[in-house]
């Protein structure tokens, strides 16, 4: 596979056929899969599963990146798996950057050291390293008439990735108009 900078469409062999794949770089924001919907309600972005307003929904993009990077700021060509986690196309545009408030840092820390404990396979690990190893990761993102595929890169410590906790192989929410359908090689 040719290599390609950011989030640009590399061009690979499926069943025969050339598809568009996209790489990204925030893969592992799939492991929040069971917790992405209560975080969104606990910074006040959804209520009754639904976002509250577009600004919010546009929000939770940077949001989410925030729980993998511990970054406020993040280029928009970086963002592409969150907006459709959040319900959003591609290519709609979002802000650049977030101001979380220190409660809502506070909020977001505490739900990254409940996974990390949760995932007793794993050990103690550091918010810093978690995000590390396990968020910030490569992926192949793709769109099918159906549904959204990602196939994540692997790495020597995956191996305790089948004693994950986590459910995330299939993932839509409701705010979303089709599944993103996981697979970790």
């Amino acid at each position: 596979m040719k290599k390609s900078p950011e989030n640009k469409p590399v061009k690979v062999l499926v069943n025969g056929e050339i598809s568009s794949k996209n790489k990204i770089n925030n893969a592992g924001i799939v492991l929040l899969n069971s917790y992405i919907t209560m975080l969104f309600e606990r910074l006040q972005l959804t209520h009754d599963k639904k976002f509250t307003s577009l600004e919010n929904q546009k929000n939770a993009v940077q949001y989410l990146q925030y729980v993998v990077t511990g970054s406020t700021e993040t280029e928009e060509v970086n963002l592409m798996l969150n907006k459709i986690l959040c319900g959003l196309s591609p290519t709609d545009s979002v802000p650049e950057k977030i101001e979380p408030s220190n409660e809502n840092k506070n909020l977001i820390e505490g739900l990254i050291q409940a996974m990390v404990s949760y995932w007793t396979a794993i050990g103690q690990s550091s918010i810093k390293g978690f995000r590390s190893n396990w968020l910030i990761r490569d992926g192949l993102l793709s769109e099918l008439d159906d549904k959204w595929e990602l196939v994540l890169e692997r790495k020597a410590y995956d191996v305790l990735i089948s004693r994950s906790p986590f459910s995330f192989s299939v993932i839509k929410y409701p705010w979303m108009n089709k599944p993103l359908y996981v697979t970790w090689v």
